[in-house]
């Protein structure tokens, strides 16, 4: 099993935090985990990359060219990662804008968290994702929030893996 992951968003976004509570879930569930993070010298702003290699086999290179999951949080982000979408399933931000209405723009990263970690379900434990980022976010103000805005995300994620296949 080997899962290609590519976060994107502007910097500020919390696609670094993503990738943190992802990586460390998947070293929590015994597995190889590789990750780049890629942003420029103005962090905010600008865009923020996260390459991330999960598999049950040791992670020979961590580079590579095609996503199976890919999560894009701003316009600037979809420029980006065009060249990484063959057969990918793409989480993008501005597709859910129905689904996010009720998720504070804090706790939209948590959302997107969810619906990634919806996506590799198969991999990775919902219960240990929440483990792990409540020894993150916990505490932090807007938990509960954050915590919903999880929840929300993963309900939609068997919805963002229905139209891809489509």
């Amino acid at each position: 099993m080997l899962k290609r992951i590519l976060l994107a968003g502007d910097g500020g976004q919390g696609v670094q935090t993503i990738a943190d509570i992802l990586c460390k879930t998947a070293f929590a569930s015994g597995l190889q985990v590789s990750f780049i993070p890629n942003y420029g010298l103005e962090q905010r702003g600008g865009v923020s990359l996260a390459f991330i290699k999960i598999s049950d086999k040791k992670i020979v290179y961590p580079k590579f060219t095609e996503a199976d999951v890919l999560l894009i949080m701003s316009d600037l982000s979809r420029e980006r990662t065009k060249r990484y979408v063959k057969k990918t399933r793409v989480v993008d931000v501005a597709d859910l804008k129905d689904q996010t209405v009720n998720v504070k723009k804090q706790s939209l990263n948590v959302f997107c968290l969810g619906v990634v970690s919806g996506i590799l379900s198969e991999v990775l434990g919902a219960d240990t994702i929440k483990k792990i980022m409540e020894e993150k976010l916990g505490n932090k103000s807007g938990w509960e929030e954050n915590l919903e805005a999880f929840g929300l995300g993963l309900s939609h994620a068997e919805l963002v893996s229905a139209s891809n296949k489509s």
